[in-house]
C-alpha cells in the first residue's frame, strides 16, 4: 500500500446526506428528517418542516434501504463532469421521502427497469478531491440483482 493511500478518506459530497458503514455488521443508510410536530420525514434533513412551518422541530433518522421505482428516464445528453448514457429515478422510501436518485447496475441502453420496481441503497465514490480523497454519494441498484434490472 502506498503511503498517500493510507491517508486517503471517504468524504460526503455533501455533509449530512448519507451515514456510510464503518464495519461488516454496520449498514449505510440516507440521514432525513422527521418533524416532530407533525411527523413527515423528509430528505435530506432540512431545518424547518416544511409542512407545519415549525423552526427547530426536526430530529435526525436513517431511512430505509430498500424503496420502489416512482418513475425513470434515461439520460443521452449529459452535463460536464457526467458520462451518458444514465439512469435517473425518483425511489420512493416507505416513510415517505422521494428520493431522486442517479441509478447503478442497469445497462442504460437497456434498462429492463419497471416503474414500481424494488431498489436498494448503495454508497459509491463520485469522485476525487483535489487531496486525493474519494468523495461519496448515494444511487440505488435493484434490490437482490447483481447488475442486471428486472
Amino acid at each position: 500500500i502506498m503511503k498517500e493511500d493510507m491517508n486517503k478518506k471517504r468524504l460526503p459530497v455533501l455533509p449530512g446526506l448519507v451515514h456510510e458503514a464503518s464495519g461488516p455488521d454496520e449498514k449505510s443508510y440516507l440521514i432525513g428528517g422527521k418533524c416532530k410536530t407533525c411527523g413527515r420525514v423528509f430528505f435530506p434533513k432540512p431545518h424547518i418542516c416544511s409542512v407545519c412551518m415549525k423552526e427547530d422541530s426536526m430530529e435526525e433518522v436513517s431511512l430505509s434501504r430498500k424503496g420502489t421505482i416512482d418513475t425513470f428516464t434515461v439520460i443521452h445528453v449529459a452535463p460536464l463532469g457526467f458520462k451518458a448514457p444514465y439512469i435517473q429515478a425518483f425511489v420512493d422510501l416507505p416513510e415517505g421521502p422521494r428520493i431522486f436518485s442517479l441509478i447503478t447496475g442497469c445497462d442504460p441502453l437497456q434498462p429492463d427497469l419497471k416503474d414500481g420496481a424494488e431498489m436498494e441503497l448503495v454508497i459509491v465514490k463520485i469522485r476525487e478531491d483535489e487531496q486525493g480523497n474519494d468523495l461519496i454519494s448515494y444511487k440505488f441498484k435493484p434490490a437482490g440483482k447483481r447488475g442486471r434490472c428486472e
